[in-house]
C-alpha cells in the first residue's frame, strides 16, 4: 500500500512540476520579450526563482524550453544569459520571414474565412490617429503575422515557423520601424486580403518586411 501513495505522490509532484515550469516558461519569456531581462543580461536562477515564487526544478526545465527557442544560451564559465541577437542574426531571420510569410499571405488570402479575415482587421482596428501605446502595438504585430501563418491552412509551414522558433525570434527582437510607420502597411495588407487580392496581398506583405531588413542592413553599413 504504501509503494502505491509512493508512486501516486511521484506522479502528482510530476504533474504540478510541469505545470509550474509551463507557467514559469510564460512568465519568463514575457519579461525576455519586455526586455525586463535586457539582452545579455545573466540570469541568476535563486533570484529568479524567488521572483516567481517557484523552486529551482520547474524554472530549469523553463530555462531548457527558451534556450531551445534561441531567447537565452548557456555560456562557459559565465552561466546562462538572455541572447542577444546580431544585426546579421536579425537580417537572416528577416530572410527566412519573406519567404515564408509571402507564401502564408497567399495562401491566408486564398483560404481564410470572412471570420478570419475579420479577426484580422480587429486585432489594429483599435488603432486610431492619437497616439499609439508601442507596447500593446507590438503585441498586436505579433498576433497580425502570427494569425495569417497560422490560418493559412498548411500545417507544414506553420511548423517550419513553429521549429524554428521565427515568431519568439520576432517578438525578441521588437519593433524595427515605428507603429506610425507600419500600422498603414498592416491595413492595406487586410484590405487586400479582404478584396482576395492574392498577388497584391503577396507584394504588400514582401515591401512591408522589405522595408524593416533595409533599415537593418543600413544601420549595419552606417556602423
Amino acid at each position: 500500500m504504501y509503494t502505491v501513495y509512493k508512486i501516486d505522490y511521484i506522479r502528482a509532484m510530476r504533474i504540478i512540476n510541469d505545470e509550474l515550469s509551463k507557467q514559469a516558461y510564460k512568465k519568463v519569456k514575457q519579461m525576455i520579450v519586455s526586455r525586463k531581462l535586457e539582452p545579455g543580461q545573466k540570469i541568476v536562477q535563486e533570484q529568479l526563482a524567488d521572483k516567481l515564487g517557484i523552486s529551482r526544478t520547474p524554472l530549469r526545465a523553463a530555462l531548457r524550453m527558451l534556450e531551445a527557442e534561441s531567447l537565452i544560451e548557456s555560456i562557459p564559465r559565465r552561466g546562462v544569459v538572455v541572447r542577444q541577437f546580431s544585426d546579421a542574426e536579425i537580417i537572416e531571420i528577416y530572410d527566412c520571414r519573406i519567404a515564408l510569410e509571402s507564401t502564408a499571405v497567399r495562401l491566408f488570402t486564398e483560404k481564410a474565412s470572412q471570420s478570419q479575415v475579420d479577426r484580422l482587421h480587429k486585432v489594429l482596428s483599435i488603432f486610431g490617429k492619437g497616439t499609439i501605446d508601442t507596447r500593446q502595438y507590438q503585441q498586436a504585430d505579433s498576433e497580425f503575422h502570427d494569425m495569417i501563418i497560422k490560418n493559412c491552412g498548411n500545417a507544414f509551414l506553420y511548423d517550419l515557423f513553429q521549429k524554428g522558433n521565427l515568431l519568439g525570434c520576432i517578438d525578441r527582437i521588437g519593433l524595427v520601424r515605428t507603429p506610425e510607420e507600419t500600422l498603414p502597411e498592416h491595413l492595406n495588407i487586410i484590405s487586400a486580403i479582404h478584396q482576395r487580392d492574392v498577388n497584391l496581398a503577396e507584394k504588400l506583405i514582401k515591401e512591408h518586411l522589405e522595408k524593416s531588413r533595409q533599415l537593418i542592413l543600413k544601420k549595419m553599413k552606417d556602423a
